[in-house]
């Protein structure tokens, strides 16, 4: 029926109401546990998972290739997952990969700082007030950065969000309540058969850009494959034109009857070019 992503501060109920939703619908719900075993089951080691599963990324971390590959996991995961249906996903930026799909809801949980303070105490078992505040402090500035590095996207937005709730004000038996009668009411068979569409383009698209990346080892970053209606746009940082031409040729052979147009820019690196 729908496709539920979750983004929450560490502490606000998101993972509790979260679960609620998938029970009360019969959904599968998708913590950072399955999340993280499906993509160490595609071939991603444990060690670059642990680099930038929402946290800051260190310094050598950063550099695109090494980014680029763990988002190209993670996104063929959050499809995966999408192409099931029926499922509630939390955090990992699952909704912005799926933030055009018409039977996707991103739901957003804030709460107030003492509210989640005292909430960590309890499920985290810790003793005292001022570890439990650094705690949070930390998981803030880690997923902040995360989705800065990741996606460039600012955590404190709420663009692509449908709805955010403080549940510092509603209990989350009630804020399950309401976000499952909102399902209910909006998800029509229309509306699904739409985005099951969709989450099929997206999936084409991110097997494109695995092609090029992995199979044709192809050097462009942030590479950006859109699909729609038979027309494929690239997106991406390259050095040559000729890595452009190679990728619109590879495309246009083996997938016949799509239009193929690049929106790659080519960025010449002289760092190391004679003066």
């Amino acid at each position: 029926m729908a496709i539920v992503t979750l983004t929450r501060q560490s502490g606000s109920f998101g993972d509790e109401i979260g679960m609620l939703i998938a029970r009360r619908l019969g959904y599968t719900f998708f913590d950072k546990h399955e999340i993280e075993r499906r993509i160490i089951a595609k071939g991603l080691p444990k060690e670059e998972f642990l680099k930038y599963d929402e946290r800051k990324p260190t310094f050598l971390a950063r550099f695109a290739k090494n980014r680029d590959k763990y988002l190209n996991f993670l996104s063929s995961v959050v499809l995966e997952i999408a192409k099931e249906g029926n499922c509630v996903i939390i955090g990992r930026g699952a909704f912005l990969f799926l933030r055009d799909v018409p039977n996707h809801i991103a739901l957003k949980f804030l709460a107030p700082f003492d509210v989640r303070v005292k909430h960590m105490m309890e499920i985290k078992n810790i003793e005292t007030e001022k570890a439990t505040q650094i705690l949070l402090e930390k998981s803030d500035k880690r997923k902040v950065a995360f989705y800065k590095s990741c996606f460039k996207y600012d955590l404190h937005s709420m663009d692509f969000i449908h709805a955010s709730i403080n549940t510092g004000m509603v209990h989350p038996d009630m804020v399950a309540e309401m976000i499952v009668a909102a399902i209910k009411n909006n998800i029509t068979p229309e509306v699904e058969e739409a985005g099951r569409q969709r989450v099929e383009e997206l999936i084409l698209a991110q097997e494109m850009a695995n092609k090029l990346i992995f199979e044709h080892g192809l050097h462009i970053d942030e590479l950006w494959v859109i699909v729609r209606d038979k027309n494929i746009t690239l997106h991406g940082v390259t050095s040559f034109h000729a890595t452009v031409e190679r990728a619109e040729t590879i495309l246009e052979s083996e997938y016949s009857g799509y239009k193929v147009v690049s929106e790659i820019k080519c960025v010449q690196d002289n760092r190391f070019s004679k003066a």
